[in-house]
Order: C-alpha cells, then sequence, then structure tokens
C-alpha cells in the first residue's frame, strides 16, 4: 500500500512492528509512555493504524497520546484531575478511579481507550463512525494483542471491552446497550439494565472541524453520566480554521448542552505534530479541558 511504500518508519517517535500479514492497510506499532512516578516502569501499548480510517484517523494525534499518558501516569492524572478526585462531605462522593463506564468517541488509533482498559476500568467502549471494516479489525487487533501482553484473558476482555460503530448525533441505544454489559452485572450474570450513562467520556481531536460540533454535544450530552461524569476534550489547533471558531465549541457545549469546562490544561510538545510529520510546534500543543453537566457535583464546586 502507498502508505507502507513511501512512509519512513523513522518519521514515527514510535516503535513500527509492520504491517499486518492477514490485514492489509493496518499497520502495527507501539507506544512507550514514560512513568514519572518513582520505581514505576514505563508502560508500552500496541496500537494499529487503519489506512481507510474516517476523518485523520490514520494518524497518531499529539491528544491522543497527550491523554493516554494522564491516564496512564499517576503524577500527570492527578495534575489533569485534581480536585475531581476527592471527596466532599457537602455533595457526597466524586469521579472515582478507575472509572467503572468509559467511551471514547472518533477512538482511531484508541491510545486512551486502550490506556484506560490497562489502567483497570470495568467497562471501555471503543468507538468510530463506521465506513468500513478496516477500521473496526484495527480496533479488534488493539485489543487483542495488548490483552495478551497484559495477560487478560479472553472472558474478561469480552466483558470489559466493546467495539461500536457511532456517528454522532444519531441513535446512541447500540452504546448505551455496550454500557450496560459491564462488570456491573449481578452475580448471575444478568445486564444491568440501570447503567445508562457513561462516567468518562473522551474525544482526542475531534473538534478541529466546527461542522461536527453539534453532533458530538448531542452524543455525549445524552451519555454522560449526570451527576459525577465528565468528558474529557483534547485537541490541538491545526489551522483549518481560526481558533475561536474551534473554541466555540466549548460555547456551545454551555448554552445548549448544559456542560461546563471545570478543569483545564495546555500541554507542549515541542517536537511538533510526529504522528504526521509536522514539526509546528505551536500545533504540536494539546489543550485538555473537561467539562461535566452544569447540575454536577463538579459544577456545584465550581460555583460555590
Amino acid at each position: 500500500l502507498a502508505r507502507d511504500i513511501f512512509r519512513n518508519p523513522e518519521d514515527d517517535e514510535d516503535e513500527w512492528l509492520g504491517t499486518e500479514a492477514e490485514h492489509d492497510g493496518i499497520s502495527e506499532l507501539k507506544w512507550t509512555c514514560p512513568i514519572n512516578t518513582t520505581g514505576a516502569g514505563d508502560i508500552s501499548i500496541i496500537y494499529h493504524l487503519a489506512f481507510l480510517a474516517p476523518g485523520h484517523g490514520d494518524s497518531l494525534w499529539n491528544s491522543s497520546r497527550c491523554i493516554a499518558e494522564h491516564i496512564l501516569d499517576p503524577k500527570l492524572r492527578a495534575g489533569l484531575l485534581g480536585t475531581l478526585l476527592l471527596d466532599n462531605e457537602q455533595n457526597g462522593s466524586k469521579f472515582s478511579w478507575p472509572p467503572k463506564t468509559c467511551l471514547e468517541f472518533g477512538a482511531g488509533a484508541a491510545l486512551p481507550s486502550l490506556a484506560l482498559l490497562m489502567a483497570g476500568a470495568q467497562k471501555v467502549v471503543f468507538t468510530d463512525r463506521y465506513v468500513n471494516e478496516q477500521t473496526f479489525d484495527a480496533l479488534k487487533l488493539s485489543i487483542e494483542k495488548n490483552a495478551l501482553a497484559w495477560n487478560i484473558g479472553e472472558e474478561e476482555i469480552s466483558r470489559r471491552t466493546a467495539i461500536a460503530g457511532h456517528t454522532w448525533g444519531e441513535e446512541i441505544e447500540i452504546l448505551l446497550k455496550a454500557v450496560a454489559a459491564s462488570e456491573t452485572n449481578d452475580a448471575e450474570g444478568s445486564e444491568n439494565e440501570n447503567a445508562q450513562h457513561v462516567d468518562l467520556l473522551i474525544a482526542s481531536d475531534c473538534i478541529y472541524n466546527p461542522t461536527y460540533h453539534s453532533a458530538l454535544l448531542q452524543s455525549a450530552s445524552a451519555l454522560i453520566e449526570p451527576s459525577t461524569g465528565i468528558f474529557i476534550v483534547g485537541y490541538s489547533l491545526h489551522g483549518n480554521v481560526p481558533t475561536s471558531h474551534v473554541e466555540r465549541f466549548f460555547t456551545e457545549a454551555k448554552q445548549e448542552y448544559g456542560l461546563e469546562v471545570v478543569l483545564e490544561l495546555v500541554v507542549e510538545y515541542s517536537e511538533g505534530q510526529m504522528g504526521i510529520g509536522s514539526v509546528d510546534e505551536e500545533r504540536g500543543n494539546v489543550y485538555l479541558k473537561i467539562l461535566a453537566c452544569r447540575d454536577s457535583v463538579h459544577c456545584k464546586d465550581i460555583n460555590s
């Protein structure tokens, strides 16, 4: 394929493991997350890129890498989530770690979802827009190979993961069903019909095109757990539209969908967007913002 003929593996920061022999058009790479905690070893994740993935899902973007780093490294995680992880005597328990139910929009390489699986999340739902089977074959490979590396058995990985096609703004019933079939099952293994919301939503570099802001917010607002759930949005500024147009996402989130920013930070990547070979430092920076429902315990704390 053209992707493999013309690409130079040395351009990748991650270790290129080649093209899957039984899956034409799917490349396999290994990403290593350095852990800053004393005595902790680095963590490696195998991920796959589908040549025919929708949008720009055939590349690894800094925001995906950045969110995964903040999931896996305890110090970074504390810096991102801050007081959201603490108990509050007035409002009760806040966001718990590891989360019970998680869902990633436009997963692509799915580093955040894979990191959540490694971190112990009870259920992780990988979603992307359905264009072809190749995208979902790549996700299946990533789950299978990491499960093997992390000694997670077939029964457990089947219970803790799900892959679903989802076009933002459209029906979410299949996603709710995937979330319900989680480790919240009762002792007899029946599905928990009350698991109708998601504790942690993630969107990595999904808001660069303002055309899709409303659709993404429709899905997110319908899925998020209203009291303690959070929605992590990571993005870089690619210059395709003015910055103000990208950031209107958060204005619309607040005004139209009742989702407010409760925490935010900027992470600099001086090497640029390595996944696409861009050395533009400004384009390499990642902006992380955490949203929560207006009536959630997180927003009440900010407004109190």
